[in-house]
C-alpha cells in the first residue's frame, strides 16, 4: 500500500508525544538496568496478539457453521464477542476488515482444507456414497469414507461432488475418478463400495461398481448394498400386489385403507389444539400415557410402527380415549356442525371390524417380526451373521402364522379377536366384517413379505466367510474350536482367492499366518469375556504388539484381510445423515448456496463437532491460521500486525494511489509542436536503485548531483541533472562535498578526456 511507511513513521512520532511514552521513559530511568525490550521481542509480541485475535475470528466462524447460522450473522457475532471482552481485531485496521461474510467463508475454507487433508492421511479402502437432489434441484453426490484408526473402524464425511445435473452411472464414475486424482488416492486399494439399492450403483452390467471394476482393473471391489435401505424396500414393496407376470401392480386395498385411516387420525388432531387438549384430559383420567399421534411419511416405511403404536394404546379396552373423545365431540352441541360431523364420520370409520382387524395385525407384524430387525439395523456396527440369523427366525415365525389352521396370529390380533366376538370392543359397538376375507388379505401380505425377504436378503459368501474368520461375536460363540487345525481353512481359501490380486497381498503366506494366529486368538477369547465387539480386535493387536514388536510385519497378510472385514460397511445410513445435515444448512432461505460452498460448510460441521472451547478446536484454528496466512496469499495482516500502540477507535486516512502521468500520444510531423521542457520536482536515483528523490523529502536532503562542481569540469553539459540518492551515496562511500562523482554518461566522457591528455 502506497504511503504505508509514512504512516508507520507518523504513528511513531505521535507515540512520542503521548503520556504513555513519557511515563515509560520515566520508569526506565528508575530501573537500574535502563534497558528497553528489543524491537524483535516487541514485534513478536504484537504479532502473537494479532494472531490470537484472528484465531478468535476463526473459532467464531466455526461456531457459526456448527449452529447452521448464516454467514451474514458473523459480523454481529463478532461485535457481541467484542462487547463481552473477547479479543478480536478492530472492525477496520488500515482499510482491512475481517468481520464480513467473505472473511468468514475464507476462514472456513482454510479450516475445511486442513480437516480434509487430515482425513486423507487416515483413509484406506472403503467408500460409501449416495446421490441426491438439493433444494435448488442440483444433482450432487455425497461421499463418506470408512477407515481404520488403530484397527478401530470409523466413518467420516469426505466431500460433496457436483454432478452438473447428470446422475448417470458414467458421470458418477468420472466424478469419483476426478476426486481420487485430486487427492492423490490409489483407487486399486479400494475394497468396498457401499450405497443404497439404486440400480445406478448396483447394476450388474452398467452400475457404478461394475464400471469401477472395469476402469481400474480391480475385480476385488465389492458392492455393499445398504441393509437398512434393503429392509425398507422389503416392507414398502410388500404393500403392492403382483400382476400375472410377477410385476408390481397397484397397492393392496387393505394397506391403502390402513394408511388412509392413520393419516386421517393424525390430521384430525394435529390441526386443533382444543381436540388435543380433550384427548390429553381423557388420557390423564384413564391413567394412560400422553401419546401423540404421529404423521405417516411416504418415504419412511419404518415409521408406520411409530404411527400405529399410539393408536393401539388409545383403543384398547379400558383405555379407549380415542373413541371417547370422538363420541364426546360428535354429541357436543357447543361445537360447530362441521366438527360434529367430522368426528362422527371418523368414529364410524374406526369402529369397523375390517380396520380394527388390520390395525392389530400390522401392530403384531411390526412389534413381533419387523421391529427387532429395524432396531438392529439402526446400529451402524452389527454382525452380518446375526442379522441373517434374525431374519431367518422372523421368516420361520411368519411361516407358522399362516401354515396352521385355524391360523395362529400375534398377541394383539388374538386378543382383539377374542374380545370382539359379540361385536363389541370394550364399551363400543363395532360394525362386523368378513373375517375370512380379512385373514386372506393378511395371508397375501405375509406371502409378499416373505417373497421380498428371500429376494433381497440373499446370502453373500464373501461376507459370510469373512465373518466366520473375524466376527468377534461368532468367535466368542465358537471359542472352543477356534484353535482346531481345520477351523477357518475353507473360508480362508475362498477369501484369499477373491483378493489374490490385491496389491501387497500374498495369497500363499496368509495360510501359514492364519495357522499361527489361531492359537493366541483362542487364548485371548477365553479371557476377554467382557470385551465389546467394536474394540475386540484393537485390544488384541495392541496386546500382541506390546510383547512382539514384529507382530504387524509377521502377520501383515492376515491383518490385511482383517482390515478388509473391518472396513466392510453394513449400511450407508451415514449418507442419509449427511443429507439431513445438508438440509439444515441449505434451508429455503439459503437455497442459493452453491455445491462448493455447501461442501466447505459440511466439512466443518461434520468433521469438527467438538466444542469451540476444546483443545481440538483451538488446534484446528491455529492450523487454519497458518494456511490462511500463507505467504502466497499476500495477506495485509503481514503489514497491519506491525502497527504499534494503535487505538481501538483509530480510523486511518484513506490511502490513495500515487497519480501516474499517462504516456502522451506522439504527434504527427504535420502538427508537431515543440513542448517546453518542464522542470521536474522528483527524479529517480542515477544508481538505478529505484528510489525517487524529491526536494520536499526529509530523507533526501543530503543527496548530491552529478558534477555539481562545474567550475572544475567545464566540459560537463549544463543540462546534466543526474542525482545520487542519500542511501546510495552512503553505500558507495561518497561524501556530500565530493568533486569526483559522475553519473554513467559523464563518467565515460571524463575517461575519454583523460586519455586525450595522456596522448599529449
Amino acid at each position: 500500500t502506497v504511503g504505508y511507511k509514512t504512516l508507520k513513521i507518523d504513528k511513531i512520532k505521535q507515540h512520542q508525544q503521548r503520556e504513555a511514552h513519557k511515563n515509560a521513559q520515566t520508569q526506565e530511568l528508575e530501573v537500574s538496568s535502563k534497558s528497553q525490550p528489543r524491537w524483535i521481542d516487541t514485534q513478536s509480541k504484537q504479532r502473537s496478539k494479532h494472531q490470537e485475535a484472528i484465531e478468535n475470528l476463526i473459532i467464531t466462524s466455526i461456531f457459526t457453521c456448527q449452529m447452521d447460522h448464516s454467514l451474514n450473522s458473523f459480523s454481529s457475532l463478532c461485535s457481541l464477542l467484542e462487547k463481552n471482552g473477547v479479543k478480536v481485531l478492530p472492525a477496520e485496521v488500515s482499510g482491512v476488515s475481517y468481520r464480513n461474510a467473505d472473511a468468514a467463508l475464507s476462514f472456513l475454507q482454510n479450516v475445511s482444507l486442513f480437516l480434509h487433508e487430515e482425513l486423507i492421511e487416515k483413509i484406506s479402502k472403503s467408500w460409501m456414497m449416495d446421490e441426491s437432489t438439493s433444494r435448488t434441484t442440483q444433482k450432487s453426490l455425497i461421499v463418506y469414507v470408512r477407515y481404520l484408526d488403530n484397527y478401530e473402524p470409523k466413518t467420516s464425511y469426505y466431500c460433496l461432488l457436483d454432478l452438473d445435473g447428470d446422475g448417470t452411472a458414467q458421470n458418477i464414475v468420472d466424478s469419483i475418478s476426478w476426486m481420487w486424482r485430486k487427492d492423490d488416492i490409489d483407487p486399486r486399494k479400494t475394497c468396498w463400495f457401499a450405497s443404497d439399492n439404486a440400480s445406478t450403483f448396483t447394476g450388474v452390467h452398467n452400475g457404478v461398481v461394475e464400471k469401477l471394476r472395469q476402469k481400474f482393473d480391480a475385480e476385488w471391489i465389492q458392492g455393499s448394498p445398504c441393509a437398512a435401505h434393503t429392509f425398507a424396500l422389503v416392507g414398502s414393496q410388500a404393500a403392492y400386489t403382483l400382476t400375472d407376470d410377477n410385476k408390481l401392480g397397484p397397492i393392496s386395498p387393505s394397506v391403502s385403507k390402513l394408511e388412509s385411516s392413520i393419516s386421517k387420525i393424525y390430521n384430525y388432531f394435529s390441526r386443533s389444539s382444543s381436540r388435543q387438549a380433550k384427548l390429553k384430559n381423557w388420557q390423564r383420567f384413564l391413567e394412560q400415557q400422553e401419546l401423540r399421534f404421529k404423521r405417516l411419511f411416504d418415504i419412511r416405511w419404518s415409521c408406520i410402527r411409530d404411527s400405529i403404536r399410539p393408536i393401539i394404546e388409545n383403543i384398547q379396552p379400558g383405555s379407549q380415549a380415542l373413541f371417547i373423545v370422538l363420541e364426546e365431540i360428535s354429541s357436543d352441541w357447543t361445537c360447530s356442525n362441521a366438527d360434529r360431523e367430522s368426528a362422527r364420520e371418523l368414529r364410524k370409520q374406526l369402529l369397523c371390524d375390517d380396520l380394527l382387524f388390520l390395525i392389530h395385525f400390522h401392530h403384531d407384524l411390526h412389534e413381533c417380526v419387523l421391529g427387532p430387525v429395524t432396531k438392529l439395523l439402526q446400529n451402524d456396527d452389527f454382525s452380518y451373521l446375526e442379522l441373517m440369523k434374525l431374519i431367518n427366525e422372523k421368516k420361520n415365525m411368519l411361516q407358522k402364522w399362516i401354515e396352521q389352521q385355524p391360523p395362529v396370529w400375534g398377541p394383539s390380533l388374538s386378543n382383539y379377536i377374542e374380545a370382539s366376538k359379540k361385536n363389541l370392543y370394550g364399551l363400543f359397538k363395532i360394525e362386523p366384517a368378513d373375517r375370512k376375507k380379512l385373514s386372506q388379505e393378511c395371508f397375501d401380505h405375509i406371502g409378499r413379505l416373505l417373497r421380498e425377504l428371500d429376494r433381497r436378503f440373499k446370502k453373500c459368501p464373501l461376507r459370510e466367510n469373512l465373518s466366520i474368520l473375524f466376527d468377534p461375536n461368532y468367535l466368542k460363540d465358537h471359542k472352543d474350536i477356534v484353535d482346531q487345525p481345520t477351523y477357518g481353512r475353507s473360508e480362508l481359501n475362498y477369501v484369499r482367492e477373491k483378493y489374490k490380486n490385491l496389491p501387497s497381498f500374498d495369497a500363499t503366506a496368509v495360510q501359514a499366518e492364519w495357522e499361527l494366529i489361531k492359537i493366541p486368538l483362542a487364548e485371548y477369547l477365553k479371557t476377554s469375556v467382557g470385551q465389546t465387539r467394536k474394540y475386540f480386535w484393537k485390544s488384541f493387536i495392541l496386546l500382541k504388539e506390546s510383547v512382539n514388536e514384529q507382530f504387524a510385519e509377521q502377520f501383515k497378510n492376515i491383518l490385511m484381510l482383517l482390515s478388509v472385514y473391518l472396513l466392510s460397511a453394513s449400511n450407508s445410513a451415514e449418507c442419509e445423515r449427511g443429507f439431513s445435515a445438508a438440509n439444515h444448512v441449505q434451508t429455503n432461505g439459503r437455497s442459493r448456496l452453491m455445491i462448493e460452498t455447501l461442501d466447505v460448510l459440511l466439512n466443518v460441521r461434520l468433521l469438527l463437532p467438538d466444542d469451540v472451547r476444546s483443545e481440538r478446536c483451538q488446534f484446528v484454528a491455529s492450523k487454519a491460521f497458518d494456511s490462511w496466512n500463507d505467504y502466497e496469499y499476500k495477506r495485509r495482516y503481514n503489514r497491519t500486525k506491525l502497527l504499534i500502540d494503535i487505538e481501538d477507535d483509530y480510523e486511518p486516512a484513506t490511502q490513495k494511489r500515487r497519480p501516474v502521468q499517462k504516456r502522451k500520444i506522439i504527434p504527427s510531423d504535420s502538427n508537431k509542436i515543440q513542448q517546453k521542457k518542464k522542470k521536474t520536482t522528483a527524479i529517480k536515483c542515477a544508481n538505478r536503485c529505484g528510489r525517487v528523490i524529491a526536494s520536499d523529502d526529509p530523507q533526501q536532503v543530503n543527496a548530491i548531483q552529478c558534477c555539481h562542481q562545474n567550475e572544475f569540469y567545464e566540459w560537463v553539459e549544463d543540462n546534466c541533472s543526474r542525482w545520487l540518492c542519500n542511501t546510495c551515496r552512503i553505500e558507495l562511500g561518497v561524501s556530500t562535498d565530493s568533486t569526483s562523482w559522475f553519473c554513467d554518461d559523464c563518467a565515460d566522457m571524463h575517461s575519454a578526456d583523460e586519455d586525450d591528455d595522456g596522448d599529449k
